[in-house]
């Protein structure tokens, strides 16, 4: 059915409006709720500096102040502005960056400052959900989005000018009109002067200018109009920055400069501790935990994935924000500064991707299903098996479905059961007497009424808690950052084993290569040793202070090859590279494998008419081998992928035991409490079991999905 346009247009722009009125109600919500964070004092202060300057009547005295000059004052002066509807109070003491936030800061000038951000951030879910309302939503929801769109600090107003930046942009592109290209330059500009970070933004324009240009072929021009475009920009921004105009090299200088120092030297930098990939965990968590009062529910891990689901998507519809997404996120992850609040840089192209992901994953499927139901319907009619072939099949599928109900149904109940519960260590007898059944059965007949769940209680018999020890269990692991490294860890370390294990089947199947069968006979070792053994071999390497790596450096010195090793486990990054290079060892020899069986599977034909053609090695591997190869490949990434999500051995022998979901579960299980505290705690080992249950069904499934990895081989 097709709906004329002026329909949509309206509908589009109700639906904005209603998802800008959400959007204010929970930044309004979290302007009053909020605590007063980190920046906030530092900002009324200077925001008191431009209001005394306005009230004066003597706008000279805009280019006399920027506290806290590392940021542009831009921002700073329009919280000043907002003052001015408050009354006069004692200007905000002077406190160190790492000095505590004050919590007895005035309300009467904290409120009208927040509720400009709010206004500023409200905007932007505005202009964003007039592009895409399910986007809009998306931003309008994001709790980190929320809480520093609506505290005072510098985030709102260059999140709408850099969305501003990009629409402009984007119009040019469609439209050729150069009032659009300088309108997007004059906000580039406002975004310089409000926080340099977002200044991203440009580079991902020029990016996708260049890109463009070259496809056109038209770099000459481009470059010129690129360079105007730029001019433009640096002029708006020294123009909206007065406290440049009476110095302006030297006030630059300081102002770009302290960034690099604060990033290297800071102590509350360094004491924070934060490994390289701490954006993805801010994209994972929420400050929900933070402010408990404030946000009811946290949708932010969800939009994140449905953002990985989406990205592709969305690059193929508009380029630039996919652009404009991986452009910010590759900084944030260079950058040492890992604060919460940088990731507002990425949130606006991250609820685009995350829109297109629940387009993908919901919308889409509902709609083929509908268009295609008819065919379904005949499908299904012909495929129906008659009563008689039921009835013979019976026979030989009751044996599986036995061993199936009793080796994987009844332990998944089993742990259900558990997990409904407070089942200890403390209650252990009473568990094995019958208490977890007699518990679950009351709770669920509604005979029993849940008690409350609390991680620190022991009891000594088993109460039920039904299904509330989920959600906070759920927070923790994913506000923690363990999901996400053991996501992370998932995805990193199985592709480095298959693009390893590939590797070398690809030699292996190189015709006249010597001792062919030896080389593969040695390559499977590792994975012929158990993975305990294996986890020892390389502690004995990796060991602080009396490993050999640590001996060897002992006596020849740091610079041995590999030195560069010693103190590891000191960083989160150097603990990683070596837990990865423990796990590429034990587990390419399984896709050396698989791959080896798909090599030799391909018919000589195929590779006799690649070489006919004219294909060089990378065409004939990219264009042949690699299409034929992938179908096998997959299913053995699917049982890699498995395998790393539940690693456990590896990380408990190096005493690293908040890693995987698989350690967590078990160290909360041991009664002993040698890694975890609370221990013995064996209901909540259930609940983080049945977690990874759902969140490996949920891998994969859309791994198969994503993938096609169920269509199987279809030349042999």
């Amino acid at each position: 059915m097709n709906i004329p346009r002026p329909v949509v247009i309206l509908l589009r722009f109700l639906a904005a409006l209603a998802v800008a009125w959400l959007a204010w109600n929970w930044r309004m919500h979290a302007v009053q709720t909020l605590s007063v964070d980190y920046d906030e004092d530092d900002y009324i202060r200077a925001a008191q500096e431009y209001a005394a300057v306005f009230r004066s009547g003597d706008l000279a005295g805009l280019s006399e102040f920027n506290y806290r000059p590392e940021h542009p004052p831009l921002a700073k002066i329009l919280f000043g502005a907002s003052l001015l509807t408050a009354p006069e109070k004692p200007l905000t003491p002077d406190r160190a960056t790492t000095a505590e936030p004050d919590r007895f800061l005035s309300r009467e000038l904290i409120a009208p400052a927040r509720t400009l951000g709010a206004i500023e951030s409200t905007l932007t879910v505005l202009l964003l959900a007039f592009i895409n309302p399910l986007a809009g939503l998306f931003l309008a929801n994001h709790t980190f989005t929320i809480k520093y769109g609506a505290q005072v600090m510098l985030e709102a107003l260059p999140s709408l000018t850099s969305l501003l930046t990009v629409l402009a942009y984007l119009r040019y592109k469609k439209t050729n009109k150069t009032a659009w290209l300088a309108l997007s330059a004059a906000m580039l500009g406002l975004t310089a002067a409000s926080k340099y970070i977002y200044c991203l933004v440009g580079i991902a324009i020029l990016i996708d200018w260049f890109l463009d240009a070259r496809e056109q072929n038209r770099l000459r021009n481009s470059a010129l109009l690129a360079l105007g475009w730029g001019v433009l920009a640096v002029g708006i921004f020294f123009a909206a920055n007065p406290y440049l105009w009476t110095d302006p090299l030297a006030r630059l200088q300081e102002s770009i400069f302290y960034h690099a120092a604060y990033s290297t030297g800071a102590s509350e930098v360094e004491s924070a501790g934060f490994p390289a990939w701490q954006p993805f965990i801010w994209l994972s968590t929420s400050p929900q935990s933070w402010h408990p009062m404030t946000f009811t529910f946290a949708p932010d891990l969800y939009i994140t994935i449905l953002a990985v689901l989406g990205i592709t998507r969305l690059w193929k519809k508009e380029r630039m924000y996919g652009i404009w997404l991986v452009t910010a996120l590759l900084f944030l992850l260079a950058w040492p500064t890992k604060w919460p609040q940088y990731i507002l840089v990425l949130t606006a192209p991250l609820s685009l991707a995350a829109a297109e992901g629940a387009m993908a994953l919901f919308v889409d499927p509902i709609r083929s299903a509908w268009k295609n139901r008819q065919q379904w319907k005949e499908q299904w009619a012909v495929s129906t098996y008659s009563q008689r072939e039921l009835s013979r099949a019976r026979n030989w599928l009751i044996p599986g479905l036995v061993a199936f109900a009793l080796l994987t149904l009844f332990p998944l109940v089993f742990q259900l059961g558990v997990s409904m519960t407070d089942f200890s260590v403390s209650s252990i007898r009473d568990g094995f007497e019958g208490g977890i059944w007699r518990e679950v059965w009351g709770g669920l007949t509604g005979q029993i009424q849940p008690a409350r769940f609390g991680i620190e209680e022991r009891s000594n018999t088993v109460r039920y808690v039904g299904i509330g020890s989920f959600a906070p269990v759920f927070d923790y692991i994913a506000g923690s950052g363990i999901l996400f490294f053991n996501l992370m860890w998932t995805v990193v370390s199985v592709s480095l084993q298959t693009l390893f294990g590939v590797a070398v089947a690809l030699i292996l199947w190189q015709r006249g290569l010597r001792l062919g069968k030896f080389w593969q006979a040695l390559f499977i070792l590792p994975w012929a040793i158990p993975e305990m053994i294996g986890a020892y071999l390389w502690l004995n390497i990796f060991v602080w202070d009396v490993g050999w790596l640590a001996l060897a450096i002992r006596d020849f010195g740091p610079d041995i090859p590999f030195g560069f090793f010693n103190g590891w486990q000191n960083t989160a990054e150097m603990r990683l590279v070596v837990f990865l290079i423990a796990a590429v060892w034990y587990g390419f020899p399984f896709m050396m494998l698989a791959a080896g069986a798909g090599l030799k599977m391909i018919p000589p034909d195929v590779l006799d008419a690649a070489k006919i053609d004219g294909a060089n090695g990378w065409q004939t591997l990219k264009g042949v081998v690699w299409p034929l190869l992938r179908p096998l490949l997959l299913p053995a990434i699917i049982i890699r992928g498995i395998f790393a999500f539940n690693q456990f051995y590896l990380f408990q022998v190096f005493l690293f035991g908040e890693s995987t979901l698989a350690t967590v579960s078990y160290n909360v299980f041991n009664p002993s409490g040698w890694f975890f505290r609370p221990n013995g705690m064996f209901a909540l080992s259930a609940v983080i079991n049945l977690i990874a249950v759902i969140i490996l069904a949920g891998f994969v499934f859309l791994f198969n999905r994503l993938s096609r990895a169920g269509e199987g081989v279809d030349y042999a």
